[in-house]
């Protein structure tokens, strides 16, 4: 099932264009035509991957699907779910990009939008994905709003096209 959604995320957010799936300006994609991927190559219920997903990467509607966040393929990712912005947010990263980060800010690199978490647990279990002992940065949310920059809530995931460096410091335990 692991296997499976992250293939998923890859198809919607990446490759779909490999196995002829049409990934429409907003990021949505026909249903069926995913489930008949997923079916071929995992025998798994597309529908049921997207309502376990914790992080609630996906979202289905009108016999469509897509992934809320992550994309590297040009999408409108000018969306946003109704909620909150916290105050705080998290970004775990390789403690080597703390420097350049401290003085740049953070950039989306190879995808659309910078991904940033509610939690540090999050951030810590992001960062992991690139090392073992991520650094964590505390972002101050409130701050990027009130000088007009946009956040943008995506299920458990909060984006932002640029965070500048004076919202970021470094978060000590």
């Amino acid at each position: 099932m692991e296997r499976a959604s992250k293939f998923l995320s890859g198809l919607l957010r990446h490759f779909g264009h490999r196995f002829d799936i049409e990934i429409d300006e907003e990021g949505w994609a026909n249903l069926e035509k995913v489930e008949e991927v997923l079916k071929e190559r995992y025998n798994v219920d597309v529908k049921e991957i997207a309502s376990r997903d914790a992080k609630g990467r996906f979202e289905i509607a009108c016999g469509k699907i897509r992934a809320k966040y992550g994309h590297t393929i040009l999408i409108n990712t000018k969306w946003s779910e109704k909620g909150e912005i916290p105050s705080v947010l998290y970004h775990g990263t390789r403690p080597q990009a703390v420097s350049p980060i401290l003085k740049e800010g953070i950039l989306p690199m190879k995808r659309l939008e910078v991904h940033l978490s509610e939690s540090i647990e999050d951030a810590i279990e992001v960062g992991k994905r690139y090392c073992k002992k991520p650094a964590v940065l505390k972002i101050d949310a409130e701050g990027m709003l009130k000088k007009g920059y946009e956040i943008r809530k995506k299920g458990r995931v909060y984006t932002a096209d640029f965070v500048p460096a004076e919202f970021i410091q470094v978060f000590d335990a």
